[in-house]
């Protein structure tokens, strides 16, 4: 069997002709594929030549997509440039499991980009002086106050939202009474107490003209 060895863009590529007219090449990329052991297959009735254009072809459209087209599964990294990519540390939660990032930029896997949007995000918050969910959630709960019920029971407490309007905007806190699926005026549980606890703290601007949602902002000088 004819075998052509080639190195490509710092790609070794190792193609095996087919053995009659009618078969396909199979083919290799720095000694991988997407399963191990086994070898990729280009088009029946191609020659290896062929083949390897083919091949040169698909790493061409790699290279020009650049470091926003490095994404996908550890399977398919092969075709990217070595060097280029690393496992992103991620992975593990993504809807992909694992997968790869461009080597010291941001991961481009739809799970990753939408984490970092969130952290850039409450960063944005800290840096205005606004509260995030999690950190004024947390100061309630340590302080005593209820939260509602994350778990479907629909006990009664508090929840901290993001309000619309990006980072600016702030959060608001609203009370859920026992058994409702969402705040209510006429129920406005313990929200006076939290809003005088959370002006007490000095740190924020609160609104509350009762019923059943505090607003609360950074203070402005």
């Amino acid at each position: 069997m004819i075998t052509l060895h080639a190195t490509y863009k710092g790609r070794t590529i190792e193609i095996l002709a087919p053995v009659n007219p009618y078969g396909a090449p199979a083919f290799t990329v720095n000694d991988a594929s997407p399963r191990p052991g086994e070898r990729m297959l280009g088009e029946y009735g191609q020659t290896a030549r062929e083949c390897l254009a083919m091949v040169q072809k698909i790493i061409d459209q790699r290279d020009e997509d650049g470091v926003k087209g490095i994404r996908g599964t550890v399977d398919y990294a092969f075709w990217y440039a070595p060097g280029a990519w690393e496992e992103c540390p991620n992975g593990a939660g993504s809807a992909y499991g694992s997968h790869i990032k461009p080597v010291d930029a941001p991961c481009n896997e739809d799970t990753c980009k939408a984490r970092a949007a969130r952290e850039a995000a409450r960063k944005a918050r800290r840096a205005q002086g606004n509260p995030t969910v999690p950190a004024l959630s947390g100061q309630l709960a340590r302080a005593g106050f209820e939260r509602t019920g994350d778990d479907g029971r629909l006990t009664a407490g508090f929840r901290v939202m993001k309000n619309e309007g990006g980072p600016s905007a702030g959060v608001r806190v609203v009370w859920y009474g026992e058994g409702a699926r969402m705040p209510m005026d006429r129920e406005p549980g313990r929200l006076a107490e939290i809003a005088e606890f959370i002006r007490g703290k000095g740190k924020y601007a609160v609104r509350y003209e009762g019923g059943a949602r505090v607003e609360v902002t950074a203070k402005t000088a």
